[in-house]
């Protein structure tokens, strides 16, 4: 067999990961990065499964089959089975699989995953995978890197265009907003005309909300070597204090904060919101009958966009690390990424894979801000972290709390969270 894999140490869940997540590494373990693989080979054998998820309505398993043929022409003796999960339960899926021994070889992830499989010593890195990273998009990589290294290999990238309903912004004679100070004209605008600004989703992900404001004023959500809570700070202060300025004006509707509503249920939806921070236009076009006019990503002191990235991650309990790290780097190559994107609306993390979508000027025009969307914090505790905040933020929406104070409370319990680490 050709040895794919270079062995710089053992990877193998210690007694702190399997306590955290209740795993034992199963199989494979001892292998720790994977190395570009041949253009071909014969003696290069094995079985490799991986888990997809649906990319879109219209993925489908055997959309992935040409690409398991071309694979195959080039690795004969390597077995692949490509089987899409349901987005339900993710994690609770993975760690069930790694625990009974059953997990797949290659799996796609979003960012938050990342840190949470590889601070368990759970995922091969792919640092020596590819050759070519440097023609990634920078943002694209590092949204996969967790301390330094890359474990999760790019193959699309999500960007939520910033877009305002041109029919209200017609109808109160503005043009868009891109900054905050602009966005505050146009608010009390949009309500003097029944309208309101914008939205906030108290129960959506606090990457698509506050942490967009916090890092549009220059703020972070943790320090520097991601040990202590970072946005209790002048600029998280600004950023809670402009939310609720919003609220309070009335330029957001308060329902969104605290109830989930579904996409035909908001003011967006209806046609009532003059302008949106960033969503899916394929969504909104299904349902709103307005033209929609797509805009720069929002500036405070920095211009961020929101957006994430989808790749590919090896698990170290894999018995075929060098079949399923060939596999990998086929799903990361031209063809496929441009396939990919361009069938089901994404944008591409490969710099000389661009244009894939000229005929939708829409999403075209989005596509030059890949490098300022911000994916979220790359730690372990990510989503326990955003949970931690979120009910605080929402009582100053709501229920009048001081800013300040809010921010006191929830650096206390995020620095007391990561304390006890994840």
């Amino acid at each position: 067999m050709v040895n794919r894999i270079s062995r710089r140490g053992v990877l193998g869940v210690g007694a702190a990961g399997a306590t955290a997540l209740g795993l034992a590494a199963c199989g494979g373990g001892d292998a720790e990065v994977a190395e570009a693989p041949p253009e071909e080979s014969e003696e290069l054998s094995g079985s490799v499964v991986m888990w997809t998820y649906p990319l879109a309505d219209s993925a489908t398993e055997e959309w992935y089959q040409p690409y398991i043929d071309s694979f195959r022409e080039k690795f004969p003796n390597v077995e692949v089975q490509v089987v899409q999960q349901g987005w339900a339960s993710r994690e609770e899926q993975l760690t069930t699989s790694i625990s009974g021994g059953n997990a797949p070889d290659v799996v796609y992830f979003n960012p938050d995953f990342v840190p949470r499989f590889a601070s368990e010593e759970l995922l091969v890195n792919l640092d020596d995978l590819r050759e070519d990273w440097d023609t990634f998009v920078p943002s694209a990589l590092e949204a996969m890197t967790y301390e330094g290294s890359l474990y999760s290999a790019p193959i699309l990238m999500q960007a939520s265009p910033t877009f305002v309903n041109q029919r209200i912004m017609d109808e109160i004679g503005m043009e868009a907003p891109t900054t905050w100070e602009e966005m505050r004209t146009v608010g009390e605008a949009a309500k003097a005309a029944g309208y309101y600004l914008t939205e906030y989703s108290g129960i959506a992900t606090l990457n698509h909300n506050y942490y967009m404001y916090l890092w549009q004023a220059g703020g972070e959500v943790l320090n520097e070597d991601m040990t202590a809570a970072a946005f209790n700070s002048p600029e998280g202060l600004e950023a809670l204090e402009f939310i609720k300025e919003m609220v309070d004006n009335g330029w957001m509707p308060t329902e969104p904060i605290s109830v989930e509503q579904t996409f035909e249920q908001t003011a967006l939806a209806q046609g009532q919101t003059a302008y949106t921070l960033g969503m899916n236009v394929n969504t909104v076009r299904d349902v709103l009958e307005d033209d929609i006019t797509v805009v720069p990503p929002m500036s405070h002191r920095e211009q961020v966009a929101i957006g994430s990235v989808g790749a590919l991650s090896i698990f170290n309990t894999t018995e075929s690390p060098e079949a399923a790290a060939a596999w990998v780097h086929h799903l990361t190559e031209p063809d496929f990424v441009e396939d990919v994107c361009s069938t089901f609306t994404y944008y591409s993390p490969r710099t000389d894979v661009t244009g894939l979508h000229a005929d939708d000027p829409a999403v075209a025009e989005f596509e030059q801000y890949l490098d300022v969307v911000n994916a979220g914090i790359i730690h372990a505790q990510a989503r326990e972290i955003i949970d931690t905040m979120k009910p605080t933020i929402q009582e100053v929406l709501l229920q009048g709390l001081d800013p300040q104070q809010a921010l006191d409370t929830m650096e206390s319990a995020v620095n007391d969270l990561l304390s006890r680490g994840a």
